[in-house]
């Protein structure tokens, strides 16, 4: 066994933040005047409303601290904390709230409508003033304000090129996860319903920070986490950065998916939501589908999948053998039963504690969801002949009953106004389990003259992520106003497969009847898949920014920081295959079901039995780290010019350790230090305008398993993932330009282009070696892209009645690339990018009446021809042939919710794929166009009530 020791960083760091914060606060710091309590007129507060809202400074749109907020004409007042945040009790009706701080121009909205219960969000972005105060009132109708808005005026004021979805935003939407959300934004679209492709680019180009910290993922075969294990119920916002910073992980070159969960709410919050909902193609059929029972019902499983017996050694004793296969559970084909409609459900709770400028705050969620989908028409095939002979066809009939279980914690503790402490907790649990059954199932090699083939499978599978994180924010006035952040966090991904169970049946042309098809002759016939992987990230990391406003002018900042990132990750694989022992293939019982066959007195060493290889699915171990530093400088040279730029440096070691071959050193190293340059400017054009120009260097480094040996089979039939040795890390360099104008609150227009170049780009190819299929990822050696997005968000208040009340959004993107797609060892051709789509179009329209408590949202999202995965090479008479891509067929979705709110009560209607898209892939051929893949999703509907507790 290999013992290797990882430092405690984490503890570590955290004792010394804990001194530094001791030693550089003194009691006046820390005790800072916390702004006097807002109390409404006569004293009394009897039934009030909120008003809330952030302030910014509208140069840098960094959050102003100590400023003043004044209901006029009132005595109610209140004072930003370290965020730039406040709260306001008021009594129901009508105000003006004004902003005010020495040095800066104030500003004032208008009609800020407060309502018994509610908040009303006022936010505010100050500009720097020379003379003496001056008020500006500002026109605006807070009853339409939301955090829509908000993301949008720190869109505005950010150095870097973002597009994102407020938490309004996602409960508009009728998904349940952040892949269903993040859909909706500019360049982004989803593969395997799961999986982003930003800007054209595959999800290995894109990395996922949670609250800030980049996360480890629960697929053994991707990098990126997968976006459908986030609910959307939990997220207070998605944020796509597309141009780095150097304070944040240059390991992207697509974009950077910044997920933040619920903060602490501005009012007490106590709600309970349910739902229900339907499929056109699977609720209320009589389906063969997996049933759930017991622990099924929270995603946890109750023993019945797991192995009872300890799994036997590669040439075990036949009775150890026959023991742990009479173990296994023998459910292959389940009664078919009629599919029950699929039930979801939240509760949220929040609120603050000590008062009404709440020392402390806290949110608890917890979410669930159950659903099981069937696609009864399944079909999919691979061709590898030029003339478009199918080697692999299957028409499949599957079900996948899904239980997802998950929920938040997150508390936060203010320390006056100069300093918070915040403890962030997520879980999330995702248990799958699949039943399928193909037919006309083709092999590749066939050494019985099989004509038709029938396989049954059935895999289990659970994933799930936790991440706890303590964090901090530390205003230290004495020192020139900076600025301390910390963060300490732990996450944990885990995989298990306990079973994933495949049996064919084959019969041939001189056959009528089908038979089991097991190894013969020592050949191993269908295989048996237990599977566990977790991985385990630890990071710590510091931020300080310091106001230097005396050396380069007002709003210049120096900003440095460190972090230390490690990463542990276990893969443990076993894998067994049927074989037929003192038996041929002739034998009668081998026409039995396969409940029949899988019976104790059919199976022994005389009869069936599963033998375990030793080829494929090896166990690997892998130490995954980083350590980076970098200095960046934010400076407003002149009012109207803005440059953020500074230099990231991050050195990266991966160790992966054969386990089965106990090597040490590790089988497989890898030692980079990059230093990654940035520059971010904006040129403010006018108030509502701006222009920006970015240029970075990014890095895409390969994940543990694309450097070992192990091969992975997710479905059965299908190509098996196979590791590459020989993979590098990737360089890119990066040039974006963005010019975008802010109309009015929460309206948008903005047209960009952007460009990418790589070195050494990472591509996934595909093989044939022995007569098996396989995905390999590796280096090309250049890869191109380029790019355009343009978008746009108006309120239609110039049409008549009603309409008036429309908001209209719609973005596109336009990309084109190419990279050398290799062929053979010495042949190669120019391809699109995996996964890239040559137009992507999003349309939404909103009517809302918050007066009636009432909106509709219809959302339409179209994307091209993508390629699933590239053209194979064959080798004919020394020549190469090229095998066309596989590529999957665009298509146009529409999605639509409504949700009414009564009292306290809220019901939504919900409708996705609206258009009943089917999903297909084709592929070319000598005999023009087959049809390499399909499959109906229907259409989904739900129903959902939602109460407020109090």
């Amino acid at each position: 066994m290999i013992k290797r020791y990882l430092p405690p960083v984490t503890g570590r760091i955290m004792v010394c933040l804990m001194a530094i914060i001791v030693a550089c606060c003194d009691s006046a710091t820390l005790s800072a005047q916390t702004p006097a309590p807002a109390t409404p007129p006569g004293g009394a507060y009897g039934a009030r409303g909120y008003i809330v809202g952030q302030v910014i400074d509208r140069a840098s749109g960094r959050p102003m601290q100590a400023v003043n907020i004044v209901v006029v004409g009132t005595s109610l007042r209140s004072q930003t904390d370290l965020d730039g945040r406040y709260r306001i009790p008021a009594p129901a009706g009508v105000y003006s709230v004004r902003a005010l701080r020495l040095g800066s121009m104030s500003a004032q909205q208008d009609a800020v409508r407060v309502t018994t219960g509610v908040s009303v969000t006022a936010n505010f972005a100050l500009s720097a003033a020379v003379v003496q105060l001056q008020a500006v009132a500002v026109t605006a109708a807070p009853e339409k304000a939301s955090s829509e808005d908000a993301l949008l005026a720190m869109q505005r004021s950010s150095s870097r090129v973002s597009d994102g979805i407020s938490a309004e935003a996602i409960k508009r939407t009728p998904g349940a996860n952040a892949g269903d959300a993040i859909l909706r934004v500019t360049g982004v679209s989803i593969v395997d319903n799961k999986f982003a492709v930003v800007r054209g680019l595959s999800e290995r180009y894109s990395n996922t920070l949670l609250n800030g910290v980049e996360l480890p993922s629960p697929e053994p075969q991707k990098k990126i986490v997968p976006l459908d294990i986030f609910p959307s119920s939990l997220l207070e916002s998605i944020v796509v950065s597309k141009t780095a910073t150097p304070d944040k992980p240059g390991d992207f070159a697509g974009g950077s998916v910044e997920v933040s969960t619920k903060e602490f709410p501005n009012t007490t919050v106590a709600d309970l939501n349910l739902s229900t909902g339907y499929n056109s193609v699977s609720t209320f059929r009589n389906i063969s589908h997996p049933r759930l029972r017991g622990l099924d019902f929270v995603a946890l499983d109750d023993g019945r999948r797991r192995q009872s017996e300890a799994i036997p050694a590669v040439g075990a004793a036949p009775g150890v053998v026959e023991a742990f296969t009479e173990s296994l559970r023998n459910v292959w084909t389940p009664k078919p039963s009629p599919i029950t409609p699929n039930f979801g459900g939240t509760l949220n709770l929040g609120g603050r504690l000590g008062g009404d400028n709440a020392p402390f705050g806290y949110v608890v969620s917890g979410n669930y969801n159950r659903q099981t989908t069937a696609t009864p028409n399944r079909f999919f095939q691979n061709v590898f002949e030029p003339s478009g002979t199918a080697d692999n066809t299957a028409e499949i009939a599957q079900a996948i009953s899904e239980v997802e279980v998950g929920g938040i914690a997150n508390f936060a503790l203010r320390l006056g106004s100069s300093g918070k402490v915040g403890w962030k907790n997520l879980y999330t649990r995702n248990a799958e389990e699949l039943v399928s059954s193909a037919s006309n199932f083709s092999p590749f090699n066939d050494n019985l003259g099989a004509t038709e083939r029938r396989t049954y499978q059935v895999r289990y599978i659970t994933r799930s992520l936790l991440q706890s994180q303590i964090s901090g924010e530390h205003l230290f006035n004495r020192l020139l106003g900076s600025r301390f952040e910390w963060k300490a966090t732990l996450a944990t991904a885990r995989r298990d497969e306990p079973e994933n169970r495949t049996l064919q049946y084959q019969r041939s042309a001189r056959d009528s009847v089908f038979r089991m098809l097991a190894g013969l002759a020592g050949t191993p016939g269908t295989r048996f898949w237990i599977r566990f992987l977790k991985d385990e990230v630890r990071t710590a990391q510091f931020d300080w920014s310091t106001p230097i406003s005396r050396l380069l002018g007002d709003g210049s900042l120096v900003k440095v920081g460190m972090l230390a990132r490690n990463r542990q990750r276990a893969f443990d694989g076993t894998v067994f295959a049927t074989q037929l022992a003192g038996v041929d293939f002739t034998e009668s019982w081998l026409t039995l079901p396969p409940e029949r066959i899988f019976s104790p007195e059919l199976l022994g060493p005389n009869a069936l039995r599963l033998d375990r290889q030793s080829a494929r699915t090896l166990p690997y171990e892998a130490e995954d780290n980083i350590r980076a530093g970098y200095a960046m400088l934010d400076v407003p040279i002149r009012p109207w010019l803005r440059v953020v730029g500074g230099v990231r440096r991050e050195a990266w070691s991966l160790n992966v350790y054969n386990l089965r071959k106990d090597t040490l050193p590790p089988a497989q190293t890898r030692r980079n230090a990059d230093l990654l340059p940035s520059a971010n400017v904006t040129l403010k054009i006018s108030d509502r305008q701006n222009l920006r120009f970015a240029f970075y260097e990014t890095v895409a480094r390969p994940d543990p398993r694309e450097v070992t040996t192990d091969a992975y089979e997710s479905v059965a039939g299908d190509c098996a993932n196979i590791g590459d040795t020989t993979v590098q890390r990737t360089r890119i360099r990066n040039g974006d330009i963005r010019w975008e104008r802010y109309p009015r609150a929460g309206e948008i227009i903005s047209l960009s282009a952007f460009a990418k170049s790589f070195t050494d780009p990472i591509l996934e190819f595909v093989g044939i070696a022995s007569g098996d299929c396989f995905y390999r990822s590796s280096n090309t050696s250049t890869a191109r892209l380029f790019g355009g997005e343009f978008e746009v968000r108006r309120a239609l208040t110039f049409l008549p009645g009603h309409l008036s009340r429309v908001t209209a959004s719609a973005n596109v993107t336009l990309v084109s690339s190419s990279a050398r797609v290799l062929i053979g060892a010495d042949t190669s051709r120019n391809a699109k990018l995996q996964g890239q789509s040559d137009q992507l179009v999003n349309v939404n329209f909103q009517y809302a009446t918050p007066s009636a408590g009432f909106d509709l949202s219809v959302l339409g999202n179209y994307f091209s021809d993508r390629v699933f995965r590239y053209g194979v090479g064959l080798f004919n008479n020394g020549g190469v042939i090229l095998v066309p891509d596989v590529v999957e067929q665009g298509r146009f979705s529409l999605d639509a919710k409504i949700r009414k709110r009564l009292r306290r009560a809220t019901i939504s209607v919900s409708a996705r794929n609206l258009t009943d898209n089917e999903v297909r892939f084709t592929q070319e051929s000598d005999n023009g166009t087959l049809q390499a893949g399909y499959l109906r999703p229907g259409i989904n509907f739900s129903i959902g009530v939602g109460y407020a507790l109090r």
